[in-house]
């Protein structure tokens, strides 16, 4: 039986370390580019120039674990949390979920070992999906936040007599991260030839933010059909403020089911502890006797079933 956790965990543990060194081969990779695409700004306008995008496919010990599709949707993802994790740390959280799930199922539930197994390997690969899901929430809720500033910054650069161009230029510089960083990187797409309608419609798939794809879709119409673009964009920004006030509200309003979710997980704990230390003997079955501590487990994992349900209706009732 230990010899398969072993196993298993050792097999999780040397996919995240060629994870890890293909990661940092790319990292050395990226870095001898972007002196290449500096060398090739600094030289001739005839000198061949380099695309900013990434290739969709790479040789290496990367494609022999992941196939060419699957690290796109992976590049994808990452972007959409902000780049601010890698392969590395999907290896680090996927081996801790197997790890303690694998003590949780042998140790508690006294499970058999192929079970055992199944359970380490569904944990190792959920867990990282759940802390993608969560980063990228995370990063949205960022974005958003300064976005309607950003709008209303470019639509007095407008009024002003500015092109939209220049108008993105001055608000990726004085809006905060992440709407500043992201108008910059649209904005390197324009310059090495990108259609303005093109580098958005990037953008909006990188980021995965539906209100920067309203002004993608809103600065796309207004340049073919005409109009005032200041205009458009003062009422874009509107909008996006309404929006955010109602999602506020939305929040306001479900702050008790929340409250109500959080005082119903920690009851049992709090109830466990008085119990053990009034009765410490009526208590101690639930640890010396293997039945006691299957029940345990069977109640930990119904509070987390439990809770899981409670934060899923909250969060549709917010959208």
């Amino acid at each position: 039986m230990n010899q398969v956790v072993l196993s298993v965990l050792a097999a999780v543990v040397l996919v995240g370390g060629a994870l890890f060194a293909s990661m940092r081969a790319d990292r050395r990779r990226e870095s001898r580019q972007q002196r290449l695409r500096a060398v090739v700004a600094m030289g001739p306008s005839e000198a061949p120039t380099l695309s900013l995008r990434r290739p969709l496919s790479r040789a290496g010990i990367r494609d022999f674990f992941l196939l060419a599709k699957l690290w796109v949707r992976l590049e994808a993802a990452f972007a959409a949390a902000g780049n601010r994790i890698g392969l590395p740390h999907l290896a680090v959280t996927g081996v801790a979920a197997a790890g303690m799930t694998v003590l949780f199922a042998e140790k508690i539930m006294g499970f058999n070992p192929s079970l055992v197994v199944l359970l380490g390997i569904a944990a190792a690969m959920a867990a990282p999906m759940v802390l993608l899901r969560l980063l990228q929430s995370r990063y949205q809720n960022k974005f958003l936040d300064p976005f309607p500033d950003a709008l209303d910054l470019m639509c007095r650069a407008v009024r002003a007599g500015l092109p939209v161009f220049d108008a993105m230029e001055v608000a990726s510089r004085e809006v905060i991260a992440p709407v500043g960083t992201e108008l910059a990187r649209t904005l390197e797409e324009m310059r090495i030839g990108v259609d303005i309608d093109e580098a958005l419609q990037h953008t909006a798939d990188r980021i995965r933010v539906p209100d920067f794809r309203f002004f993608a879709v809103a600065l796309k119409l207004q340049r073919r059909t005409g109009g005032g673009l200041a205009e458009t964009l003062a009422n874009l920004s509107n909008i996006i403020r309404r929006r955010k006030e109602i999602r506020l509200k939305a929040r306001a309003l479900s702050a008790e089911s929340k409250a109500s979710a959080t005082v119903l997980a920690l009851l049992p704990f709090a109830v466990g502890a008085l119990l053990f230390f009034l009765n410490p003997s009526l208590m101690s079955v639930l640890l010396d006797d293997p039945r006691g501590r299957f029940m345990m487990g069977m109640a930990l994992l119904s509070l987390a079933i439990g809770v899981s349900v409670m934060a899923v209706i909250i969060r549709r009732s917010l959208r």
